[in-house]
């Protein structure tokens, strides 16, 4: 395992940066310690150094002076977080910026960081089973690597070019919201035809996480729903009802929606 970073710096410690620098810790405990916390609203970086179990929080310029420095504040909130990190950034940092529509060459722009990174992860790196979208347009090829090494137990590292970034930020960071739209209507389903809601969010709770192992090995979607599907069978008739409905394409809309929403940002 590679001993870098020494110190990560967190700036913006919303609901993804708490999942990310929680992720962090889990999959190198000895970060516990040298995180450090900065967000406009002290209670939440107190809250983020709570979840991790260590840490410490500290003015945005001081985070700014870590060997990895995370921003992963909102889009509007950019170029004053920037700004205030540009005088303490080292020249050998690394920028990696969660924020979504922010390019690299704005980021560059701001902060006059030369190694800066884009990343687009979802809330589940807090348990290790996330999607990192990782663009590293004019990073040294060690330097990705490594970072790509830190990541890995966030769950599924992916590079990608960064014109990619932004609709991946409609796939990957928007996704679970989708499927959680999905699993209500399960839920509410399961209820109507005599389940408690209790006993239909356990049930729901395994189909999702089971059908995610199922397609975990590569399989094609449209193969495992054959594989479910017999003759005249329940499962025929309720993706019947779901095509009457034009489900299916309304959840590729959602996607293209999203996409179109994240390069407006």
């Amino acid at each position: 395992m590679s001993d870098w970073p020494a110190s990560v710096g967190l700036v913006g410690c919303g609901a993804m940066g708490r999942a990310f620098a929680v992720g962090l810790a889990r999959g190198r405990p000895d970060l516990a310690e040298r995180l450090t916390f900065a967000d406009a609203l002290p209670l939440s970086a107190a809250g983020a150094r709570q979840e991790v179990g260590g840490g410490a929080v500290v003015p945005v310029a001081e985070a700014g002076t870590a060997d990895l420095v995370v921003v992963a504040v909102k889009p509007k909130d950019a170029e004053a977080a920037l700004a205030e990190l540009a005088p303490a950034l080292r020249e050998d940092a690394l920028l990696l910026s969660l924020m979504a529509g922010v390019t690299i060459e704005r980021i560059r722009a701001a902060a006059g960081s030369p190694g800066v990174v884009r990343a687009m992860p979802n809330l589940a790196v807090r348990h290790g089973a996330g999607i990192v979208a990782l663009a590293g347009d004019g990073v040294p090829g060690e330097r990705l690597t490594a970072l790509c090494e830190l990541l890995d137990p966030l769950g599924t590292v992916v590079p990608l070019p960064e014109a990619l970034i932004g609709p991946a930020t409609a796939l990957v960071g928007s996704g679970p919201g989708f499927l959680a739209v999905v699993a209500e209507g399960l839920e509410d389903g399961a209820v109507a035809v005599g389940f408690t809601r209790e006993q239909a969010r356990e049930l729901v709770r395994g189909v999702i996480a089971g059908t995610g192992a199922l397609l975990a090995d590569g399989t094609d979607p449209a193969e495992l729903r054959q594989r479910v599907s017999s003759p005249a069978g329940t499962t025929v008739e309720g993706i019947a009802a779901l095509e009457r409905g034009a489900v299916r394409a309304h959840v590729a809309d959602a996607v293209r929606a999203a996409a179109r929403r994240a390069s407006e940002l």
